[in-house]
């Protein structure tokens, strides 16, 4: 019984590790996007526990629409 259950706990852990990385990649380029200092919002999102860092990005984040066109 306890075998299961520290191989759910890994599988679990691994799950989370992996979908913390994905939600790092896709907010540093999101933030490279528009203008925004990618490292900052990478390391914001991965200090910040329970995927609020990433719901303040969300919440901060500069409308696309602000941007300007470079010609």
């Amino acid at each position: 019984m306890t075998s299961i259950f520290w191989f759910l706990a890994c599988i679990f852990a691994v799950a989370i590790m992996v979908l913390s990385v994905i939600i790092c990649v896709l907010v540093y380029n999101d933030a490279k996007k528009r203008n925004m200092n990618g490292p900052l919002w990478v390391l914001i999102t991965l200090i910040v526990p329970m995927f609020v860092g990433l719901a303040i990005y969300v919440i901060v984040r500069k409308d696309l629409s602000d941007l300007k066109c470079a010609s």
